[in-house]
């Protein structure tokens, strides 16, 4: 999976979005035609899970409780052909695109 990190400075007050919405629409613009098949955001401890869309028990958990992010990855890749993660440090949010 290629990764590409996205790091938005502010001089001042000012902070970007950290809007699921508003980065999504970014990162389909940057990278049309390609289309958000996964995210993960590390604040609000939330992702797209294709287990809970089949109604089955989300296993991208850990026994500790943290999120297993490399197993994440692999299952997206290997079940939605993902083929490019975005991430935005200012969010904590990846964005996984097909």
């Amino acid at each position: 999976m290629d990764q590409v990190e996205i790091e938005i400075n502010s001089i001042g007050g000012t902070r970007a979005s950290e809007i699921l919405a508003d980065l999504r629409t970014v990162v389909e613009t940057l990278y049309f035609p390609m289309t958000l098949s996964g995210f993960w955001d590390h604040k609000e401890d939330l992702h797209l899970c294709p287990d809970e869309e089949r109604k089955q028990e989300c296993s991208h958990f850990l026994s500790g409780g943290d999120f297993d992010l490399s197993g994440y990855e692999l299952a997206i890749s290997r079940q939605r052909q993902v083929s490019l993660r975005v991430g935005f440090k200012h969010a904590s949010l990846f964005i996984y695109l097909t």
